[in-house]
């Protein structure tokens, strides 16, 4: 018997069947469970990898979580941030939405706290099966993945019975750090805590499950302007990129002619997308994404230069003409152009104008430069751009007036000067 850490026993048997059948025996004979893994080496220490029961998570781990605004000697007791209600509030919602279909959590890192039992077969490899024994008493203490760890048990307290049972069938990966430390478990909380969120238009890319992604990534596929033309993995675009617009920004684009509101934040826009649509399986879903396409579809036709993009070749040196164009300031080139059209669009179907085509193609009517006068002393002062909502709500009044729809009269704009917005509109 070897000896790994005062609360680990690495018990090497001749052979990985009779390694399975003493774990079995010592399980039955303590009550505990047995759980095959895999042992291997990181750096000094051995790890090992295994799935851990979803209806075990109750009885068998434990998470300990600073106290808000904390002494050090208090933080230091503890081997968790402070719990953050919101978050696993989202990671219990999210498992009660999609239990018995697909979901995914990610692994968990463990430590041992009170003695189990890992039995190996007598193979000279690093990389090795096992069998590990957890007594009924002991506990696993989360060193990754509290909220998750909180969220499993919040969820299994709200769900039916039926759907309890489904999901307590389940599993979730872990990685067990035989360590027991504290000193060591408290570094490496801290290392695993070593990561970097995704960039906005990157984690849009990627998240399809609302519908309000949804409708983001299927009008990129589908408008020819946005097809292989979307950065969608960085923060901001690149003076030099040949893309057009980032994820995010068509999202802004998406947010106006769904709900109006381009600075609505995302949690709220995925919200309501939901009030709105159900899900990307609704037909409500699939009539705004044949509509939104359609208008975006004939904006790019109506517009010279959305129009020339739309048509550049996806690969090839033609690609460098979109910089080119940007450069040159086209107002529609920008996120505060995509904005206004957006908010055009918006109007034009809440008040289901059945003409909207003809208000569309009065777009190739406006200069979209960016020294027009239209912009002028609006979103465009001195010579530079401003995203401020209240000018942003003038410059979309004015293109508003100019493709002939309605005045709103309670924004009062002075169209030679942009001033005298009343900003409660």
């Amino acid at each position: 018997m070897q000896t790994l850490s005062t609360n680990v026993n690495i018990k090497r048997r001749a052979d990985l069947k009779q390694a399975a059948n003493d774990a079995r025996d010592e399980a039955a004979n303590t009550a505990g469970f047995t759980l095959i893994g895999v042992l291997f080496r990181q750096g000094s220490r051995q790890f090992v990898s295994t799935a851990f029961p979803i209806r075990q998570v109750l009885a068998s781990l434990r998470v300990d979580h600073a106290l808000k605004r904390g002494s050090v000697s208090e933080v230091l007791a503890a081997t968790n941030r402070p719990v953050m209600e919101e978050h696993v509030s989202s990671i219990a919602d999210y498992l009660i939405e999609n239990v018995g279909g697909k979901y995914i959590l990610p692994p968990m890192t463990l430590n041992v706290q009170q003695t189990i039992s890992v039995y190996e077969p007598d193979y000279e490899s690093e990389l090795k099966p096992v069998y590990l024994v957890i007594p009924m008493t002991a506990k696993l203490s989360v060193t990754d993945g509290g909220h998750r760890t909180n969220g499993i048990i919040r969820a299994l307290a709200k769900l039916t019975d039926e759907k309890r049972d489904q999901f307590s069938q389940d599993a979730v990966s872990v990685m067990i750090t035989l360590e027991s430390n504290p000193e060591q478990v408290h570094q490496d909380f801290a290392d695993c805590s070593k990561t970097k969120a995704l960039p906005p238009s990157q984690l849009a890319a990627y998240d399809r499950r609302n519908p309000a992604n949804g409708l983001v990534l299927d009008i990129i596929r589908d408008c020819l302007l946005f097809k292989d033309k979307i950065d969608s993995t960085s923060k901001t675009l690149s003076k030099n990129s040949n893309h057009i617009f980032l994820t995010n920004q068509v999202r802004q684009l998406v947010k106006e002619l769904l709900v109006g509101d381009y600075g609505l934040a995302d949690d709220d826009f995925e919200s309501k997308a939901k009030d709105i649509l159900g899900s990307s399986e609704t037909e409500a879903y699939r009539a705004e994404r044949a509509r939104f396409t359609e208008y975006v579809n004939r904006v790019t036709d109506t517009i010279p230069v959305l129009r020339k993009i739309a048509a550049t070749p996806t690969t090839g040196i033609e690609r460098n003409q979109i910089k080119d164009y940007r450069d040159k300031g086209y107002i529609c080139l920008t996120a505060t152009g995509l904005v206004i059209i957006g908010r055009i669009g918006h109007e034009l179907f809440k008040k289901q104008n059945s003409s909207w085509n003809q208000v569309v193609d009065r777009f190739a009517e406006i200069n979209w430069e960016r020294d027009a006068e239209i912009w002028r002393g609006n979103i465009v002062r001195d010579g530079k751009m401003t995203t401020q909502r209240a000018w942003v709500k003038v410059a979309a009044e004015k293109v508003r007036r100019a493709v002939g729809l309605e005045p709103n009269q309670l924004v009062n704009v002075d169209l030679n000067a942009g001033s005298g917005i009343d900003e409660a509109a």
